[in-house]
């Protein structure tokens, strides 16, 4: 049996193939994830925005905060207000990191599995022709 390099290069093109076609969708994928991670930020953030007038008109109807007005109660409330908004935040943005390291990670797996294919693919053929060659010889030596 003749070794035929048609049907390596087939299984290579095609592992090649394979790998540019998932990578692009990996790509993509991260694209569409870090666009909605930014959107919700952005969204956080308008919606805080929005809430802090509420928040202070809240207190300021009660008499608790104006000019000459010193109350604990807003004070506390607003350091509430803060922290709550940092921590939903920073909670927002390592969701968008976190997406973004899976992604890298997915794209280090998917670049390793197409190494490993192809080592295969490249070993299977080196077995291949060294059987092809032994079978010659043996052709050769009339065995």
């Amino acid at each position: 049996m003749a070794y035929d390099a048609s049907q390596f290069e087939a299984r290579r093109r095609s592992l090649l193939s394979n790998y540019a076609a998932q990578g692009a969708m990996n790509a993509y994928q991260r694209f569409l994830s870090q666009q909605r991670g930014q959107r919700d930020l952005l969204n956080l953030n308008e919606q805080y925005e929005r809430e802090a007038p509420r928040v202070v008109g809240s207190f300021g109807r009660r008499g608790l905060v104006g000019p000459g007005v010193q109350s604990g109660a807003f004070k506390r409330a607003m350091a509430d207000f803060a922290k709550n908004r940092i921590r939903a935040t920073a909670e927002a943005q390592r969701d968008l990191d976190q997406s973004s390291a899976l992604s890298q990670l997915e794209e280090r797996q998917l670049r390793e599995q197409y190494m490993n294919d192809l080592s295969d693919l490249e070993f299977a053929k080196a077995r291949q022709i060294e059987q092809d060659a032994l079978e010659l010889l043996r052709l050769r030596a009339g065995v």
